[in-house]
């Protein structure tokens, strides 16, 4: 067992402490919530718990999300955007019949299990009253034929008082003993049993003597005597008692197999009629709509049986509905549940069909970055799955939405959006679209600004493919050289190191852009730090950028007077290959005279022999299709 804090600002006095284990599924944990909420009055209000900024879905366990002891989970109410509703009231004229919160189901599951928890404090009270009339039942035994039958009912007595546990239906098992409640009540199941048995046996024995006797004449003497005939009754009801006790012992036992959320748990991870649900989110009432949205991205977690039976009864065009809905919280759970769909290739055709597309892209500007991200994702799931579908992606300006995306979404998103840039650029189409665009190519460079590592080498892999379908795209931006030598400092990635020189060398090999290149004053720091690598192809990439500076006379003496030439000598003295070597020993020739007319690169020779666009500048770094929605 682990304890977890449950933290909410709905409550922001109150700090929920609840004891689960690791196995626990996340719907568990909200039926334990729900219990506590009920018991505050607000067993209508609806949440989500999140942990680590991550929303926690029902179908998955605690150990899946790798929650351990003592963590704390915020508890975020489903109805946090209350500024969308009152947006609507003045200015769309919706109906803002809320709904009446949780499904019926819900609710009648919650009550159910508030009355079993109840029944089990209440006859637990009970129960302990009745260690009372054990102890009286051990006084009074001592008065009977058989006084010795006084020590045992004693013990009895004692174990029971002493060891039965104590129960609320707020907080559960109070005290030690309630770590045993259930080896408590078989122990005292056995024992009460045997006294059942020896009780009876003796009233039995002692009726017998008394039928022998007779008692003629009402004379209580010898065998019928006052003592026997009081030992007879006694007995006779304390077998009775004790029969009730161990009764109610093996009910109570019954009713400890029953945890919190047995009954919840399976309405809240929506094992019943998805039917209910779809009719729903059909209502028009926002709160009933949040709602199924919540249920549908939850119930697409539990596997692929569960997505196709969404998609079968009419779930993906309500979640498409639901997407463009004016409250925020909707949008968010219905592309939650429609990313979670989206992992099956067969789904993604018929949403496409559907006009689904532009329903995500649309939510690439919403102002929630979760609906952003859950939008980034859904899309990241069609590029790399289908080469069909990615034409749907790019109409009816879904260029310009996705690069909204790059500029204004979160870390995670960035990283998302820069993964769907690389799918598309793989088609050819797609890519020739890309490279007589502007906007592309911005929203990339300020993708390359990103701190994460992972978003950078994906938008640098698609600015190469983009340069060697059109390199004047690149030309045209700006900043693209500052952030590109930037990068020297800003990373230690030899990946990242390699892309940028790879689209370094295109400005390079051009003699317009060579002399913006020049101009930098950064370029000698940047290009040193390039070749300080362990990686041949990055050292010749450098060698070739360095040697491309001199192929003109003009550009020849800038590149002289920033030194250039010491980058090729720390090339050839720390050179991983031997074509690295060659290509800065040639370079350092050149840069040994003066006469750059005489000594330029010759047709044949081992620099030429790189080429301008050589193998290593087309071949950019391939990434898979994991590493969109990493």
């Amino acid at each position: 067992m682990m304890l977890l804090y449950i933290e909410s600002k709905a409550f922001p006095f109150k700090t929920f402490v609840l004891q689960c284990k690791a196995t626990d599924t996340i719907a568990r944990i909200r039926a334990q919530m729900l219990h506590v909420l009920y018991e505050l009055g607000r067993g209508d209000h609806q949440f989500r718990l999140r942990f680590k900024g991550q929303y926690l879905r029902d179908a998955y366990t605690v150990e899946d999300y790798k929650i351990f002891e003592n963590c704390i989970i915020k508890m975020v109410p489903m109805a946090k955007r209350m500024k969308s509703f009152m947006d609507i009231q003045s200015n769309l004229g919706f109906n803002l019949d809320m709904g009446s919160g949780y499904s019926v189901d819900v609710k009648y599951a919650l009550e159910k299990e508030v009355g079993k928890l109840k029944w089990r404090e209440h006859m637990l009270v009970d129960f302990k009253g009745m260690m009372y009339a054990h102890f009286l039942a051990a006084l009074l035994s001592f008065l009977t034929v058989y006084w010795y039958a006084g020590i045992w009912l004693l013990v009895f007595f004692i174990y029971s008082s002493t060891q039965c546990p104590s129960y609320s239906h707020i907080i559960g098992f109070v005290g030690a003993s309630g770590f045993w409640h259930k080896r408590y009540m078989i122990i005292y199941g056995i024992f009460s049993l045997v006294i059942f048995g020896v009780s009876l046996g003796l009233a039995i024995n002692i009726l017998f003597q008394i039928l022998t006797h007779g008692c003629a004449d009402w004379e209580f003497t010898g065998g019928c005597s006052h003592q026997v005939v009081y030992s007879f009754v006694f007995f006779a009801m304390h077998f009775i008692f004790v029969f009730i006790s161990n009764i109610l012992s093996w009910m109570l036992l019954h009713n400890f197999r029953f945890n919190t959320g047995d009954i919840l748990e399976k309405y809240l991870v929506l094992t019943r009629d998805i039917e209910k649900v779809i009719a729903s989110a059909k209502s028009g009432k926002i709160k009933e709509q949040r709602n199924a949205a919540f249920e549908l991205a939850s119930l697409a977690t539990t596997g692929d049986d569960s997505k196709f039976r969404i998609v079968t009864e009419g779930g993906l065009e309500v979640l498409i509905s639901l997407g463009l809905s004016p409250d925020e919280a909707t949008q968010e759970y219905a592309a939650e549940a429609i990313a979670e769909l989206l992992t099956v290739p067969a789904i993604q055709d018929q949403f496409v069909e559907m006009g689904g597309v532009s329903t995500l892209t649309t939510l690439l500007h919403s102002n929630d970055q979760r609906i952003v991200q859950e939008a980034a994702t859904a899309l990241s799931y069609i590029v790399s799955d289908s080469e069909d579908n990615k034409p749907h992606i790019v109409s009816d300006r879904g260029m310009d939405d996705i690069a909204h995306a790059a500029k204004n979404g979160s870390v995670a998103t960035q990283r998302i959006i820069a993964g769907v840039f690389l799918e598309l650029a793989f088609n050819a189409d797609i890519r020739a679209q890309m490279s007589h665009m502007n906007t592309p190519a911005i929203a990339l460079i300020e993708l390359c600004k990103s701190k994460d590592n992972e978003t950078q080498r994906l938008a640098l892999q698609t600015l190469e493919l983009i340069a060697i379908e059109c390199a004047d795209v690149i030309f045209f931006q700006d900043n693209m050289l500052d952030i590109l030598l930037g990068l020297a400092t800003s990373t230690l990635d030899e990946g990242i190191y390699l892309l940028a020189g790879k689209i370094l060398l295109y400005y390079a090999e051009n003699t317009d852009t060579c002399s913006q290149l020049l101009a930098k004053e950064n370029l000698k720091d940047s290009l040193s730090q390039f070749a300080k690598t362990s990686d041949p192809i990055l050292q010749k990439v450098v060698a070739k950028i360095v040697l491309s500076t001199v192929e003109e006379p003009s550009l020849a003496i800038r590149a002289k007077e920033m030194s250039l030439q010491d980058i090729l000598v720390y090339i050839r003295d720390n050179a991983a290959d031997r074509d690295a070597w060659n290509m800065a020993d040639e370079g350092i020739q050149i840069f040994a005279t003066d006469d750059f007319f005489r000594l330029q690169p010759h047709p044949g020779s081992s620099s030429d022999s790189m080429g301008s666009l050589s193998s290593i500048t087309k071949r950019p770094i391939m990434a898979s299709s994991s590493s969109l929605t990493a």
